[in-house]
């Protein structure tokens, strides 16, 4: 059937919200429609109803996917710049340790690891004031 310019947002409506129908995506939204109806344009047609379709767009999410912008940092001495990782829950160790902390230097990029009984963040702070000092 050959579908007039006027009616074929009805036929695009019909076709995206029956039973039959539903939100199948543009190539079997196509196919369903070609089967019984025929006007110029119906793949334009289709392709513009899919993508404003808000149901379709939210299932698909965005289309371009987004990066975090990398940034140099300038380190100029040891111990200027620093990564912090707590690692565990250990087996307690004699001295009552539990956790490990690992901190790397950026600079001379060598990791140091310490034994601490808690990840409580005095701990933390405490073993490396302490340690760095």
């Amino acid at each position: 059937m050959v579908v007039p310019k006027a009616k074929v947002p009805d036929v695009l409506q019909l076709y995206r919200i029956s039973c039959s129908g539903g939100h199948l995506g543009v190539k079997r939204t196509l196919l369903k429609i070609r089967e019984r109806f025929y006007w110029v344009y119906c793949r334009d047609d289709v392709e513009d109803w899919c993508c404003k379709c808000t149901s379709c767009v939210a299932v698909k999410g965005p289309q371009t996917r987004s990066r975090g912008a990398l940034k140099l940092y300038n380190v100029g001495a040891s111990w200027a710049r620093i990564a912090l990782e707590v690692a565990g829950l250990f087996p307690e160790s004699e001295s009552g340790n539990k956790y490990f902390m690992v901190v790397m230097d950026y600079f001379t990029k060598g990791p140091e690891v310490f034994a601490i009984p808690n990840q409580e963040a005095s701990t933390v702070a405490d073993k490396l004031v302490q340690k760095t000092s």
